[in-house]
């Protein structure tokens, strides 16, 4: 295995028994370097001294006087930027609450296994695992910027559309991309949406902005066109937008502006959006499926009435939240894993086609390919890029793909 035997790793379990068999395996593929105790609070004060010294904290939840749980609260505070990885006995779902809980706390889990845990289960989590400190971004409040500046970020065209690649499981092809808010601001460099969208419509430019986005993105496909680059592109677009009757005039005129052939456009929804409206997006949606507009339905199985508002709007694409797809490959994600399979098989059903999201590693990639998603994308793939960047960034993926290819044919 590639990961470091001399990582230093504190192990906690109040079973003498499996403490000393935890021990003994650690120790059988590689790691010597084990403090373990049968006290969380032991543990802590040791991680509290030297929080970054230790590279993995095995924890087992059922402990007295303090459980893992709490537990996982206090070590989130000391500083510490290892590895977790989470054992019971308790069974599989309160290992995910767990787990969940852990992330939220901003730990990196990279496991949860069901006790009694064996060498070869142990071994096959730890297999290639990269166990030194991960970088934490200090907690910080998002810029509070003023509605003058943002107008006048969107007139100057200083909020641009960068494009994050959607990619066939099937065959690897390049079949459309994501178009995403990013602010080239003059003094902050490159914000992401999330670092700006929250000002946009408490401000009431949420119109203005989706407005200069669907522009930006049916003047790119015109592009592209006009080069034998034929992409379909996806824009996520607020319903404040869509609410408003003239939304659809403004979206054949920039049509006709551009020259593009409208059916390469997606508009993307979530479902809290489209509750806050029902009759009036219904009646929206509807009319753009009528001109040949794709819609999908975006983080889904995240909102309320999902199932309603599959069988009453006329999608064409679902979106899988990446809350679902990311690590569900690992062993121990059985919770996950149904909700993922169910999910990819209503899609079919309903002849939709299905997108994960949030495929962020090889793992990721070969689990949803393998449960039949008809598209990945996330960082394994490709992160947002401008659209100058994309061809480039295709030729770099092709010599990619024909190594996945190798891989999966070199495989057992």
């Amino acid at each position: 295995m590639t990961s470091t035997p001399a990582a230093e790793v504190v192990l906690i379990d109040d079973d003498v028994f499996s403490l000393k068999l935890l021990s003994r395996q650690l120790e059988q593929i590689g790691y010597d370097r084990v403090t373990a105790f049968e006290r969380a609070n032991d543990a802590l004060a040791l991680i509290q001294n030297a929080p970054r010294k230790f590279r993995l904290v095995i924890a087992d939840l059922q402990m007295p006087e303090m459980d893992g749980i709490e537990f996982l609260r206090h070590l989130s505070v000391t500083g510490y930027t290892g590895a977790v990885l989470l054992i019971s006995g308790e069974g599989q779902r309160i290992l995910q609450t767990a787990e969940q809980l852990a992330n939220l706390h901003g730990l990196q889990v990279i496991g949860c296994l069901p006790k009694p845990v064996t060498k070869a289960s142990l071994e096959k989590t730890l297999r290639d695992r990269k166990l030194g400190p991960i970088w934490r971004p200090p907690k910080m409040a998002a810029p509070q910027f003023a509605a003058a500046d943002l107008e006048a970020a969107i007139d100057e065209s200083e909020i641009v559309a960068y494009y994050q690649p959607k990619i066939a499981l099937a065959d690897g092809a390049l079949v459309g991309v994501e178009a995403l808010a990013r602010w080239r601001h003059p003094h902050g460099g490159i914000l992401p949406a999330s670092q700006f969208i929250n000002a946009v419509e408490i401000h009431g430019h949420a119109r203005l902005l989706d407005k200069s986005m669907l522009n930006q993105v049916l003047l790119q496909a015109k592009c592209w066109q006009d080069a034998d680059f034929d992409l379909p592109i996806a824009l996520n677009v607020q319903m404040e937008s869509l609410g408003t009757f003239g939304f659809l005039d403004e979206l054949e005129h920039a049509t006709a502006v551009s020259g593009v052939d409208i059916s390469c456009l997606t508009i993307e929804l979530t479902e809290s959006q489209i509750m806050a409206s029902p009759v009036i997006s219904l009646e929206i949606l509807a009319r753009l499926r009528l001109m040949g507009v794709n819609l999908s339905i975006d983080d889904f199985g995240t909102g309320h009435s999902t199932l309603t508002k599959l069988r009453d709007i006329p999608f064409s694409e679902m979106k899988l939240d990446r809350s679902f797809v990311h690590g569900a490959g690992h062993e121990g994600k059985a919770v996950s894993q149904a909700i993922v399979e169910s999910t990819v098989s209503l899609a079919h059903r309903l002849g939709l086609r299905i997108v994960a999201e949030g495929v962020e590693n090889r793992a990721d990639w070969d689990y949803v390919a393998e449960i039949g998603c008809d598209v990945a994308q996330g960082f394994f793939v490709a992160k947002p890029m401008p659209a100058s960047e994309l061809r480039n960034w295709l030729g770099l993926w092709d010599t990619r793909k024909s190594d996945l290819r190798s891989s999966d044919e070199s495989g057992p």
